[in-house]
């Protein structure tokens, strides 16, 4: 008998063994299709798009790219141009690499990241290193695990940001003909303008955030329209 549960006992740990195991991003990033595309929209106007892709996926790591070009009229007239690129490898749920690049009419900046030494080794917008914690996460929003945490990774300046986040409430997204309730947290801390949503899987659909220049920015699933009271990506008296 002592041997039959044994045995038992060790048939059930292989099964369970890869699902206590499994990297939950990329349980997340399973969640979409490989390239996902979103519409920016400042003050209500379309202006640009935001695309994210997913590669070189296993059981333990996961690569995200990231691009957003943006062109608006500022003032109402002149052209400005923003574009942002960026590649990051997770490896057993920690950042593992990181590489951004963006440029801001024409004014070009970097932040890189990589993994030393129970450390991540953090090159800031500035160029100076920083010296972070190795589980430190960036400011990409396709991960739910971000609302579980009270330090990021800004993956715009290289600095690491305090951060609280807090339910703001539900919304509903309408996506060509499609209905999909939502729930929004409002990051808090040093990101307090920005307001991130996601589906009752985890997804994440839309985000909002206030712009140096005053102005409301909606990144919003592609060809979907977000639906609620009050833009809750305002300022706070």
């Amino acid at each position: 008998m002592m041997l039959i549960i044994r045995q038992s006992v060790f048939v059930m740990g292989l099964f369970l063994a890869p699902i206590l195991n499994a990297s939950q991003l990329v349980g997340q990033a399973k969640l979409y299709p490989e390239v996902i595309t979103y519409d920016v929209y400042r003050k209500g106007e379309p202006v640009g798009h935001y695309t994210l892709r997913f590669s070189d996926i296993t059981d333990d790591r996961v690569a995200a790219e990231i691009e957003m070009e943006l062109t608006a009229k500022v003032f109402g007239f002149f052209n400005y141009e923003y574009r942002y690129q960026a590649k990051e490898v997770w490896q057993n749920d920690r950042l593992t690499q990181l590489k951004v690049k963006t440029v801001s009419n024409k004014k070009e900046s970097s932040v890189t990241a990589v993994q030393k030494s129970d450390v991540l080794e953090t090159v800031d917008k500035k160029g100076r290193v920083h010296a972070y914690p190795a589980e430190l996460m960036t400011t990409h929003h396709w991960y739910r695990q971000i609302l579980d945490q009270k330090q990021v990774l800004n993956s715009i300046t290289g600095n690491m940001d305090e951060i609280a986040p807090q339910s703001v409430g539900s919304a509903l997204l309408d996506a060509r003909g499609e209905t999909v309730q939502l729930d929004g947290y409002r990051l808090g801390g040093d990101l307090d303008r920005t307001v991130s949503w996601y589906d009752s899987d985890g997804r994440w659909r839309a985000l909002e955030f206030r712009a140096k220049d005053g102005s409301d920015i909606q990144v919003i699933w592609s060809g979907g329209q977000l639906i609620k009271e009050t833009s809750l990506a305002q300022n706070r008296e």
